[in-house]
């Protein structure tokens, strides 16, 4: 399988290019997981920020809007900790 090259990052703002199930083309997403040549997207509720649909869209179906990485919240490191830590690997028993 070729691996395609693409800049989406976990948290970026999407827009689908085209139709993908039942969403039109131009609906908007948040990025929550990234693959090789896919991203996973969470379609929200504008208003109360509920989660509608969550389904997974080609790369090349997906326009960033919105970057995490130019906008990041205070405190936020990459790896989407305080420290750019939050490895479940590395935390001790105590902080589960």
């Amino acid at each position: 399988m070729a691996v395609v090259k693409h800049s989406i990052e976990e948290n970026d703002v999407v827009v689908l290019r085209e139709r993908v199930g039942g969403w039109a083309a131009g609906t908007q997403g948040t990025a929550v997981s990234i693959y090789d040549d896919a991203a996973l997207v969470e379609v929200s509720d504008d208003v109360t920020g509920e989660g509608l649909d969550m389904f997974v869209v080609p790369a090349e179906l997906l326009e960033v809007t919105w970057r995490i990485a130019d906008h990041p919240p205070a405190g936020w490191k990459p790896g989407g900790s305080p420290n750019g830590r939050d490895r479940a690997s590395k935390r001790s028993t105590t902080s589960e």
